[in-house]
């Protein structure tokens, strides 16, 4: 690991990858918590609740591991990782697991604050077209350059591009909108 001047941790993905495929455990460990946060977070996005983002992380790492010998590296291992995550999510969604509620819901309603005032966000990302709400979560919520969006949802970099520039102008007039009524 090496850090950057901001202070955040940064990992030699190749030197990492070429230790995994030797047999290192430890190796693959600080892979899997490096990423982890990142494949989750993308996850809660797009199951329906947090037992199946769970799940569909773990999967997402275990078909990693399970085809590194097939991933050739070139560009970013995280944008590989986004895109077995995109996949996973998919195929839950096709499977249409019921949404889990939780036993205690009295212990949330301290939360109830912080969540309405994220709700209005959630409302303007969910009424985006599931295209434009990808780019979207991909760029801003997980940091992803425009040339790696492109690479984990297999389209041209200018698609990319212009979905998220619909998606940004919806976003303001939506948001505009609201605000107004």
């Amino acid at each position: 690991m090496r850090k950057t001047s901001g202070g955040l941790a940064l990992i030699d993905e190749d030197a990492l990858l070429k230790k995994i495929r030797n047999g290192d455990e430890a190796s693959l460990d600080k892979l899997v918590v490096f990423y982890y946060p990142d494949i989750l977070r993308y996850c809660l996005w797009h199951t329906p609740n947090r037992p199946t983002a769970e799940d569909a992380t773990q999967d997402t790492f275990l078909k990693a591991i399970r085809h590194l010998d097939a991933y050739v590296h070139r560009g970013k291992f995280r944008a590989y990782l986004y895109k077995i995550a995109a996949n996973v999510c998919i195929d839950y969604s096709r499977k249409k697991i019921p949404e889990q509620l939780p036993d205690n819901l009295p212990e949330y309603e301290h939360q109830l604050e912080r969540i309405e005032s994220d709700a209005n966000l959630v409302w303007l990302l969910r009424s985006l077209p599931d295209e434009q709400r990808e780019v979207v979560l991909l760029r801003f919520a997980h940091e992803l350059k425009v040339r790696e969006i492109a690479e984990v949802i297999s389209v041209p970099m200018r698609t990319v591009q212009s979905r998220l520039r619909s998606a940004l102008k919806r976003l303001e007039k939506d948001f505009i909108g609201r605000e107004e009524s």
